[in-house]
């Protein structure tokens, strides 16, 4: 089961990680689903890069990069390509059969995925603004994630099948405690329990900053394994 955990790394970025993250002009304004504030934003700048690095079960692994191809009024593409030449073929093959049976199940929007040869590359558009995240990664609804917002939040994403799915805000000290790079941050924790017919999921964790986005995912496999990855934009490092 070796090559799993590699597959964790691979789906994080397609799930990206930060994950959970436009709202319609006709929505009502109460909708938490409608997500405002500013698109023109230091985090989501055309053809800047976002350096990802991954551990499972503490071990380190090779990271990769994130590029911002375009931000069209908040909606963000990114894209990534990633040499696997490092990894045995069984990694690149639990990708080609475990990737698509995630997109099947949770169906997203806007996701694209690809192995040719050594090559992995992925691209996925999200809105991100200077209020939050919101991705389409579920049926192609929207699922939001507010910076301001307090612990006890729920975001919820209700599925063409009827299945409602929640996440919410666990832990929001307002006290710069995170460690990130050789800083101290503010970030709101957030917790998704993935429903028990999820084919490789059973948790996921992350964490947002209002300055920095998504900066830390933690994937918890149906097989014990768990997947950690902090996010690091061009302008940390």
């Amino acid at each position: 089961m070796k090559h799993i955990h590699h597959y964790f790394l691979r789906f994080v970025i397609v799930a990206g990680v930060s994950l959970f993250l436009v709202s319609s002009p006709g929505c009502k304004k109460n909708d938490p689903n409608v997500l405002t504030g500013d698109t023109n934003i230091q985090l989501t700048q055309k053809d800047s890069v976002t350096n990802v690095y991954f551990t499972v079960n503490g071990t380190s692994l090779p990271g990769t990069t994130v590029k911002i191809i375009s931000n069209s009024n908040g909606m963000v593409t990114y894209g990534a390509t990633t040499d696997l030449s490092a990894y045995p073929d069984s990694i690149k093959t639990a990708l080609a059969t475990m990737v698509p049976q995630l997109i099947t199940y949770y169906n997203p929007q806007n996701v694209t995925f690809n192995i040719s040869g050594t090559t992995l590359t992925i691209q996925f558009t999200i809105k991100v603004t200077s209020e939050g995240m919101q991705n389409y990664f579920v049926d192609g609804q929207p699922w939001t994630v507010k910076y301001a917002d307090g612990v006890g939040t729920n975001y919820t994403v209700k599925r063409t099948n009827g299945d409602i799915l929640t996440a919410t805000v666990t832990e929001k000290t307002g006290a710069d405690d995170w460690p990130y790079g050789f800083y101290y941050i503010k970030t709101s924790k957030v917790e998704y329990n993935a429903p028990v017919d999820d084919p490789v999921l059973s948790k996921v964790t992350f964490r947002v900053n209002h300055k920095f986005g998504l900066v830390y995912l933690k994937a918890e496999g149906k097989n014990g394994k768990v997947l950690e990855l902090s996010l690091f934009p061009y302008y940390v490092m």
